[in-house]
């Protein structure tokens, strides 16, 4: 019996190694999945957070460029509004002489600076007298703008599209308007 009890003693030494064994290996595997597992969530947490970020950047992106186009837009205008004051005065001389040449003059130079895409005079009674658009001439004004412009006191700036402004401003004489500036002009866009 001893030898029995020798040997199960033996055994029993050999069916725990095995069990120890495999116990420490599937401890080792599950730390090693756990660990997986943890960089895996790391990695998904840290794309959710790139991925929110980078939509954070395109918003705030869009939304500065839209206000950069805005603010864009307002000092357009106001630059607009300096242009034509001084345009103005200018063909009013040459108006009241009778010197529409100088007026076309005046608008074919202007024409060439960055920007503008067409000038226009109309006289007091809304025909065409110069035109960068020769075709123009001779025409009605409201066969090609708003005849509205034709009565206004003040410049009048309108957006005609995304990318175009268009500019009315009155040519008075001295006690009577004797008539109208017009011109189209290119907006410029922000860049970032």
């Amino acid at each position: 019996m001893n030898n029995q009890s020798l040997e199960t003693t033996g055994n029993s030494k050999q069916i725990d190694r095995p069990k120890a064994y495999v116990s420490k290996r599937n401890t080792m595997l599950i730390a090693a999945l756990v660990i997986l597992a943890l960089f895996a969530g790391l990695w998904i947490w840290k794309s959710v957070q790139i991925s929110n970020i980078k939509k954070d950047s395109a918003e705030r992106q869009q939304a500065l460029k839209q206000r950069a186009d805005e603010v864009l837009m307002e000092a357009e205008m106001k630059y607009m509004k300096l242009i034509a004051k001084p345009y103005v005065w200018a063909i009013r001389t040459e108006m009241m002489r009778g010197n529409i040449d100088a007026v076309n003059l005046y608008a074919n130079d202007m024409v060439k600076e960055k920007n503008f895409q067409s000038i226009m005079v109309a006289d007091d009674k809304g025909t065409i007298i110069s035109s960068t658009d020769k075709k123009l001439e001779g025409k009605d004004f409201s066969s090609v703008g708003k005849s509205a412009y034709l009565t206004a006191d003040s410049t009048i700036i309108d957006q005609v599209n995304k990318s175009t402004l268009m500019v009315s401003s009155p040519v008075m004489g001295f006690n009577k308007r004797i008539g109208t500036l017009v011109f189209n002009y290119t907006i410029q866009k922000a860049e970032l």
